[in-house]
């Protein structure tokens, strides 16, 4: 978490309303570490790897504003670079340190960040697409766990495809791993999702990296409806002038 500190210092980030970054962060690291837990048994470096993914999607946030582009093919590649190294970085401590197993499969961890970088980034892009014409809450949610699926499937298929050609696989079991990724990466991104929904400094900035226009309107602010005047009554008059 020590690698989001220098973030701070950049002008966008300097005022108390970036901070409510740390919300999300604790949120989708104990999420991250408790669906882990439940599906590994408590196996301790996959939670670090869920938990420093975590910090990339925090860097993706902070630095937002500066990976926008009128170009969605360019901001795609500035997110996945964000994602990418501020997880890998995070990561580099348990990379470097002596194993305490016989079977050393931190690199392919280091490599499975690098996947869920690029899931990020392209689920994201493709979301902001979805929801460009029509902004919702609900929608971009869905949008979300669509794509995310979807850019996983695509990601895992070739391997899938390798592996069957060298090997006996359970596509049973393929097809379950996939989606447990993808639940996790949704889970893992959906609190930061939620937070730009309803804090206004990180809603602006994720208004402005999707390209989409703030459609959500604050209660009361908007006009009332006009009322149409009630023409006067006049009093009837007869055709011969007022009466006696």
């Amino acid at each position: 978490m020590l690698v989001l500190l220098p973030l701070f210092l950049f002008r966008a980030n300097r005022c108390a309303k970036a901070w409510w970054i740390w919300a999300p962060v604790a949120v989708s690291a104990g999420a991250g570490t408790a669906i882990i837990c439940l599906l590994s048994d408590s196996e301790g470096v996959l939670a670090q790897a869920a938990s420093v993914f975590v910090v990339g999607l925090a860097a993706l946030w902070l630095l937002m504003p500066a990976l926008g582009s009128r170009y969605r093919l360019l901001a795609f590649l500035k997110a996945l670079v964000a994602v990418a190294a501020f997880s890998e970085l995070a990561f580099l401590p348990t990379l470097l340190a002596e194993n305490q197993s016989w079977l050393d499969f931190r690199p392919y961890l280091a490599a499975v960040l690098a996947l869920g970088s690029l899931a990020v980034a392209s689920a994201l892009t493709l979301d902001g697409l979805s929801v460009r014409r029509r902004f919702g809450r609900v929608r971009c949610v869905c949008w979300l766990g669509v794509w995310t699926l979807v850019v996983w499937t695509a990601i895992a298929t070739p391997f899938v495809v390798i592996a069957s050609l060298t090997s006996n696989i359970e596509w049973g079991a393929s097809v379950l791993a996939i989606l447990c990724l993808s639940a996790l990466t949704l889970a893992l991104l959906l609190p930061f999702v939620l937070l730009s929904f309803f804090q206004l400094f990180y809603r602006a900035r994720f208004f402005e990296y999707f390209k989409v226009p703030q459609a959500d309107v604050a209660v009361g602010s908007a006009v009332p409806p006009r009322v149409p005047q009630v023409e006067q009554i006049k009093a009837p008059t007869t055709p011969f002038g007022a009466g006696p």
